[in-house]
């Protein structure tokens, strides 16, 4: 790793361990800006982690007009599959007629995928997912409609020197929409990353239902 990424890496943790105090700011909710849709958002954490590793991006989902956010919290040890069921149940339970976008670091992101996919296999009308954004999410868990989904929603963002997760080769790289490598950055360092911030956001302002 070299001393740039291992920087950010740093910065990262640290900007991660500053966030857990400001949960109850969390629950209260941010600021918001001018809404400009009503489309639920929901952010999964990775392994280990909670709600307010990804404070920084739900603010900024949230100033860019998203206000109908909410986070999916999963324990440590529960399975996978079991976990991608329960977020399937939230989805169902938010959506506000118009759609849902998922977005979700390390293993909350494959959980948001193996969730997508079990939406678009039973054709849902309710919780339709409108766009899925994984960061440095493991994509060797899969199901049978794996491919389908992912062609059609998934834009998946790593770090090009992650030691957890490396960017997917050649074979992979089919089944995502979009695949972003991020230079000098690791598996932390993705989630703050403002190419990561840019992406996410273009992507939900693309994939939005227009208007409040």
């Amino acid at each position: 790793m070299n001393p740039i990424t291992m920087y950010r890496e740093l910065a990262a943790a640290g900007t991660m361990l500053a966030s857990y105090p400001l949960d109850y700011l969390i629950r209260l909710g941010l600021p918001v800006g001018i809404r400009l849709s009503r489309d639920a958002v929901i952010l999964s954490h990775g392994l280990g982690g909670d709600r307010t590793n990804l404070a920084a991006l739900a603010a900024w989902v949230r100033l860019a007009g998203f206000n109908n956010v909410h986070f999916f919290e999963y324990p440590t040890r529960q399975p996978i599959d079991e976990s991608a069921a329960k977020l399937v149940e939230m989805i169902a339970r938010n959506d506000a007629g118009s759609g849902i976008h998922l977005i979700g670091h390390s293993l909350g992101g494959t959980i948001s995928r193996i969730a997508a996919s079990r939406i678009a296999a039973a054709n849902m009308g309710e919780g339709a997912v409108r766009s899925l954004v994984t960061l440095a999410a493991p994509y060797q868990h899969s199901e049978p409609n794996r491919h389908e989904i992912a062609d059609r929603h998934e834009i998946a963002i790593f770090g090009d020197e992650d030691p957890i997760v490396r960017p997917p080769g050649n074979e992979h790289r089919g089944v995502f929409k979009r695949i972003a490598v991020l230079r000098n950055t690791g598996h932390l360092g993705v989630l703050y990353h403002p190419e990561t911030i840019r992406i996410t956001l273009s992507e939900l302002w693309e994939s939005r239902v227009r208007g409040a």
